[in-house]
């Protein structure tokens, strides 16, 4: 029973400084140093020092415990939905580590403090001020410091069976359906939103094309420069304004802080035997203070859509 209310209480924490980092959202960012690994640790030394020693003996122990109070804290900000599915699984990693390792620091002091004993060290009153003002103070000073805005390119390409001219005619096609997107890929897992049709007003240099997706999502591209049956090139003008809240978490809101997506662009090759080589390049940009973890899922997740709009692309041309 101790064990349950230490990380009932632990996640309980966790989700009052999130809503405190909402409430003051300008002031203090979620996407930040502060949010991301400080306030972890602090669930995780919660987590421990509320344990009763018995119930950790090792640091592997102190390690992991904290993963379940991170998983309870997932559980109850998906339930309230003050988070989406997708940044929760893909913070979840970094989050649940750094709450292990607040909690080998909770164990590494308890344990030079109770040596030889079995009681627990119970949390005093300037513990607990630190860790609901450490974090406040700390994300308030920060703010948007730490956010480093980085540009980035995803290519992917396809080779299809059929000549560039096909394929140019359904690429520039004024209305084209999308063919059943794969249920085992990346962005369907996360629950991205299945892309539906694609329409386009007119085929010349200024023309907007518009790619419609499941529960209202879309977006707006405008022809920016083409070579027929070589080259199109697509500016992408995402409005996030326009994108339903149960659509897409805040934080990795397209055309939001964090996350835009700049231009796309497509190159088709003539192959032997009346193939084309069709390759998609989109160029995009984030902005967190650690694009170095952002970059690994930007790149899986844009290679799936990618690949999925290639995929279309193809079953479309080929069947032609």
């Amino acid at each position: 029973m101790k064990s349950l209310f230490a990380i009932a209480l632990a996640a309980v924490y966790g989700l009052v400084i999130r809503l405190l980092f909402g409430f003051a959202n300008g002031l203090m960012e979620i996407m930040s140093i502060t949010f991301l690994f400080l306030v972890p640790m602090g669930v995780g030394y919660l987590t421990v020092l509320l344990l009763p020693a018995v119930s950790v003996r090792t640091r592997v122990g102190a390690f992991f415990m904290p993963w379940l109070t991170s998983l309870v804290l997932l559980i109850i900000t998906l339930a309230l939905n003050v988070e989406g599915t997708i940044c929760w699984l893909m913070v979840f990693p970094i989050f649940a580590t750094f709450a292990g390792i607040g909690g080998i620091i909770a164990f590494s002091q308890r344990s030079r403090g109770n040596k030889g004993s079995d009681n627990s060290q119970q949390p005093t009153s300037l513990n607990v001020s630190f860790l609901v003002a450490g974090p406040l103070v700390l994300g308030f000073i920060e703010g948007e410091k730490a956010l480093i805005p980085k540009q980035l390119t995803i290519s992917r390409e396809v080779v299809v069976e059929a000549p560039p001219t096909v394929v140019w005619q359904q690429l520039t096609s004024r209305k084209t359906s999308a063919p059943p997107a794969s249920t085992h890929s990346l962005a369907a897992l996360f629950g991205f939103p299945r892309h539906l049709t694609t329409t386009l007003d007119t085929f010349k240099v200024g023309g907007k094309r518009v790619a419609h997706y499941e529960k209202g999502l879309y977006f707006e591209e405008t022809v920016a420069s083409y070579q027929p049956a070589r080259q199109l090139v697509l500016q992408v003008n995402a409005n996030p304004s326009a994108v339903p809240p149960a659509v897409m978490d805040e934080h990795i809101m397209i055309g939001g802080k964090h996350l835009d997506i700049l231009q796309d662009t497509y190159q088709l090759q003539p192959l032997a035997g009346g193939r084309t080589r069709l390759h998609l390049a989109s160029q995009f940009y984030i902005n967190t203070p650690f694009n170095w973890y952002a970059e690994i899922w930007a790149h899986y997740l844009m290679a799936d859509i990618l690949d999925g709009e290639l995929a279309g692309l193809k079953v479309r041309a080929s069947a032609n």
